[in-house]
């Protein structure tokens, strides 16, 4: 129920966005769905940093960029289309912070590049209690939408930041990639 009920979500803000018909945006969900389903997966490790991204295969892994944040730990790219991505973080966090205070805190370093229309909620990632922030910069007539999933244990806080210029056919990705997050061993 819960997941038709979503989906159901996702058509009416699809068909209200977009001004089609609620049959249109249900056709094209449906062919955005049924594309995910057929993802096949490629599973990375990262046991120094304790967790495992499972990302498409033919995604390629590209060095982190310590400029963008010290946290960053790995950063992943569809060489046949740039217009997703995804990074990933890993930072310790002081005891008792939330994912959602930790979603707060990348919000305002987020509005500092000229990120807007930013929304946060609870979500599940890697099976564990988190929350999901979504925001948008609008540039030159182009939109570059992020979402960054958030999950906090044991005082290390991991957040999967997905990019996309098109993000109402990622979201179906985006939302995988976060279910299949994988937490290892933090001792």
């Amino acid at each position: 129920m819960t997941a038709n009920k979503n989906f159901k979500r996702r058509v009416r803000e699809r068909a209200r966005r977009t001004g089609e018909s609620y049959t249109a945006a249900l056709r094209h969900l449906r062919r955005v769905d049924a594309r995910e389903r057929s993802v096949q997966w490629q599973r990375i490790e990262k046991s120094d940093f304790s967790y495992a991204v499972h990302v498409p295969r033919g995604w390629e892994e590209r060095e982190p960029n310590l400029k963008n944040s010290p946290w960053e730990t790995a950063r992943f790219v569809d060489p046949d289309d740039r217009r997703h991505s995804l990074i990933v973080f890993r930072q310790p966090v002081r005891p008792g912070r939330s994912a959602s205070e930790i979603a707060e805190g990348a919000q305002h370093s987020l509005a500092g590049v000229g990120f807007v229309d930013f929304e946060i909620s609870d979500v599940t990632v890697a099976g564990q209690a988190g929350a999901r922030l979504d925001c948008a910069r609008h540039d030159a007539g182009r939109t570059w939408a992020v979402r960054e999933y958030f999950v906090v244990v044991d005082g290390v806080g991991f957040c999967l930041g997905c990019g996309s210029a098109v993000p109402e056919e990622d979201d179906p990705l985006f939302r995988s990639i976060a279910e299949r997050l994988e937490l290892l061993d933090l001792n």
